[in-house]
């Protein structure tokens, strides 16, 4: 049973010491701005492709698109309207190209903290 504990925590921390975060640079003054502009960029790691922004991009053109640059890994998700569905949006996009927090004003949070402290 103890082994079972052990390797239990062992899968949790590897699966945390695994998950991508995004970065979003700036301050909350400068996010809220870009936001009433209808845009908010991420940095994403190293490892998202142009591929997998693009293939997972399309399944939410109702509500933004994704200009991305693989070169300097920023994705600009520029949103179609205000909607807050379009915002909430914006976290399945995250999950499906793999990132699991955002670092926001040094601070991680996970995408659904993100949303509600910042894009709400």
């Amino acid at each position: 049973m103890k082994k079972l504990i052990i390797l239990f925590a062992i899968l949790i921390f590897a699966g945390v010491g695994f998950a991508q975060t995004a970065t979003v640079s700036g301050t909350a003054v400068t996010l809220k701005k870009n936001l009433s502009e209808d845009f908010v960029e991420f940095k994403l790691p190293s490892e998202v492709t142009n591929d997998v922004v693009e293939k997972s991009a399309q399944y939410y053109t109702d509500y933004f698109t994704v200009d991305f640059n693989d070169k300097t890994k920023i994705a600009r998700v520029n949103l179609l309207n205000q909607d807050e569905q379009a915002k909430r949006v914006i976290s399945r996009f995250l999950l499906s190209i793999g990132v699991r927090t955002v670092s926001f004003e040094a601070k991680d949070y996970t995408i659904m903290e993100f949303y509600s402290n910042f894009l709400e």
